[in-house]
């Protein structure tokens, strides 16, 4: 092989660190998860109207309209989510990942021995955010690259996994000033839990050159951590006549705990004679077990209209997510082993390995919107349709040395339809809601053909196929 000298490998850590830093987590998407089986089919367009245990998240002075103390669960029962990005490993290189899900949307009731008139208080757990992600490829090439001269065969393997799952826990209070108008407040607690990891390897053999046999580099990078918190909603319900208004804000969570472990390694190693001495093998690796980890949730603003007869309703809502800043979700103090140790001493490495285990956030401010209809059939059916948007709230960190993880750079649109059956003590409802993404360019999540110019770019599809399922019964007072 060609000998290179170690600025060379410099600048391939340098460029992995950048292709690296492309990926963000689940967060960026505030409006994936709706909450109970009709608020998800007609578009979550609840914010005004919201009549059952789900406006505890949708418009806590809602909860103050209940007039029978009652018990709902509402689940997605299944959930296929697709993503496919072309050329995500390299020019011809796709990823892909179909992975199916059953979890419980909301579970909620009425706390029913409050006996104070225009006092209701409810509790529930609701699954903020779910993600699994899992997209594994290889490139193999017989006769070698042209950038490794005197190979023969070249391997390249890509392992890439993000999941997350956020459950939060609420308490609310709501309280009927007037007749028409309804006030509340719901205090959420917040458990977060991300894991992140990609692994890249190749290898380079070479038979015929006997001063080079064989190349091996590794690039890994995982990340894991826990945080608690706690945050409060707070929203006011109009109503007048056949118009119901509704008037939301949330505030930024306060963390309370946060742990995490991350690890971050690096290497190149190549056999062959001494004439080859310029192309030293190299290898960069830190860790840390137990990392303090924070969390932050924005500020947002919720407004909805609904409109409504004996027979038909019709909801609008939107809400406004305040900027997030860059901050660190992690920022654990590391001193990476370096070999060798002239390594070290380079101010190129010296920039890079400063904030070698950080992993950073922010978040850009961004508005969503959904609509909502829902059209009684006969006596006990209902028809529900609904759309709404899922704009992602991406944003780079000012950093690219900073470590980051994650898919969701994509801006997602839903529809929804189904069917809820009403009896005299409980409702059934069952529909089925799709979502997409348009055709995106994002940066590569690596590369693992070499020679390939950095600036290529990947296209991302993303679809979720969802089965809602709910159930409500309404005790006796």
């Amino acid at each position: 092989m060609k000998a290179r000298p170690m600025k060379y490998y410099i600048f391939c850590f340098a460029l992995f660190q950048l292709i690296c830093s492309t990926l963000k987590a689940q967060v960026d998407h505030y409006w994936s998860q709706q909450y109970g089986a009709v608020s998800s089919l007609t578009g979550g367009a609840m914010i005004a109207g919201a009549r059952d245990n789900s406006a505890a998240f949708y418009n806590p002075g809602g909860l103050a309209y209940v007039e029978f103390p009652n018990l709902s669960v509402d689940g997605n029962i299944y959930r296929l989510d697709k993503i496919k990005l072309s050329d995500g490993g390299g020019s011809g290189i796709n990823l892909n990942s179909a992975q199916m899900s059953i979890y419980p949307q909301i579970l909620a009731g009425m706390i029913s021995y409050i006996k104070v008139p225009g006092l209701k208080l409810s509790w529930s757990i609701l699954t903020r955010n779910y993600n699994n992600v899992l997209m594994s490829t290889r490139y193999a090439r017989d006769n070698g690259t042209p950038t490794i001269p005197g190979s023969d065969q070249y391997l390249g393997e890509l392992d890439y996994v993000s999941q997350l799952n956020e459950q939060w826990f609420g308490l609310c209070v709501s309280y009927k000033v007037l007749k028409n108008l309804g006030i509340g407040i719901t205090n959420f607690g917040t458990y977060r839990g991300e894991t992140s990891s990609i692994t890249n390897n190749s290898r380079a053999v070479s038979v015929k050159d006997t001063n080079a046999t064989l190349s091996l580099s590794n690039y890994t990078q995982t990340m894991k951590y826990i945080t608690v918190g706690t945050l409060f909603k707070a929203g006011i319900d109009w109503e007048l006549k056949h118009w119901r208004f509704g008037l939301t804000v949330t505030t930024p969570s306060i963390s309370l705990y946060g742990t995490g472990s991350t690890r971050r390694e690096e290497s190149y190693y190549s056999t062959g004679s001494a004439e080859n001495a310029g192309q030293q093998p190299y290898m960069i690796r830190a860790e840390d077990k137990s990392a303090k980890a924070t969390f932050r949730h924005p500020w947002s603003f919720g407004l909805g209209i609904e409109f409504r007869t004996e027979k038909t309703r019709i909801a609008l809502s939107a809400e406004y997510f305040l900027r997030i800043n860059s901050y660190y979700i992690m920022s654990p103090d590391a001193n990476p082993m370096i070999y060798p140790a002239t390594l070290k001493d380079s101010s190129q490495m010296k920039s890079k390995i400063e904030h070698y285990l950080y992993y950073s956030s922010a978040s850009k401010p961004l508005l969503n919107a959904g609509i909502g209809l829902d059209q009684r059939l006969g006596k006990s059916f209902s028809l529900l349709l609904g759309a709404r948007t899922d704009f992602s709230s991406y944003t780079p960190t000012e950093d690219s040395r900073v470590m980051t993880h994650g898919t969701g750079q994509w801006d997602l649109y839903y529809i929804s339809t189904g069917l809820s059956y009403h009896r005299a003590k409980q409702i059934i409802t069952i529909g089925f809601s799709y979502g997409f993404s348009l055709n995106t360019p994002i940066e590569p999540i690596a590369i693992i053909t070499p020679g390939q110019n950095p600036e290529v770019r990947s296209g991302v599809f993303a679809q979720s196929f969802g089965i809602v399922l709910g159930y409500t019964y309404f005790f006796p007072r």
